[in-house]
């Protein structure tokens, strides 16, 4: 029981909802034909993408922790995830402008607005039901490559890559279970957020907006 809860934090660490946009980021120069873009872009985009969606995001839990607003770090309180998610959400959406002026394709910049939205509902759905922010980012995660995939934007077939990430995501669901962060409801609804908003936003708004 102790290894099953330490390797259900450990996947908790990991795959944190502050990760995961930089995962998909990461993952989208590797598999799709951004990977034959320079490397010095390719990283440029995915560091900006870690500062702007994970670190501004943890500095501000922590001044928000230290001045007393948020009752713990992990955002375990329902009550405490408000401002945060606003942060997150705003930093999303600054981050897909950012790659609009570095030419990125409007698929991905779309990957970054569909977190945003994403984060939009958790944070009006959490102030009366607590949705897992875990399962929305691996379904956001999961979205990636199956977009990738499905609109043959990929450099190669992403079946096993698909697969890994549903069984993953099944596996961070899980860890959340264990955990008792939150009810089997609330990871499947998680899931069901992230993978609908960042596919959606990518495979319908995309087009959309490229056509102006």
């Amino acid at each position: 029981m102790k290894f099953l809860t330490g390797f259900s934090r450990f996947l908790s660490v990991v795959f944190s909802p502050m990760l995961t946009a930089t995962y998909g980021v990461a993952l989208a120069m590797l598999l799709s034909y951004l990977s034959f873009s320079p490397l010095k872009a390719r990283v440029t985009v995915t560091a900006v993408t870690f500062a702007a969606t994970c670190a501004i995001p943890v500095i501000a839990i922590f001044m928000l922790y230290r001045l007393g607003s948020v009752k713990e770090p992990g955002l375990n309180n329902r009550e405490d995830r408000t401002v945060p998610y606003l942060v997150a959400t705003a930093c999303y959406v600054g981050t897909a402008v950012y790659t609009r002026f570095v030419n990125a394709p409007m698929w991905l910049s779309m990957f970054l607005i569909g977190g945003a939205v994403s984060l939009a509902v958790l944070t009006i759905v959490n102030r009366w039901w607590k949705i897992s922010g875990h399962a929305t980012g691996m379904g956001g995660l999961t979205a990636v490559i199956f977009f990738l995939m499905y609109s043959g934007s990929s450099v190669g077939g992403l079946m096993p890559e698909f697969i890994a990430a549903v069984i993953l995501s099944g596996m961070v669901c899980t860890a959340r279970l264990i955990l008792r962060r939150h009810t089997l409801a609330q990871v499947a609804a998680g899931f069901i957020n992230g993978f609908f908003c960042v596919f959606a936003a990518a495979w319908w708004l995309g087009p959309l907006f490229s056509a102006r």
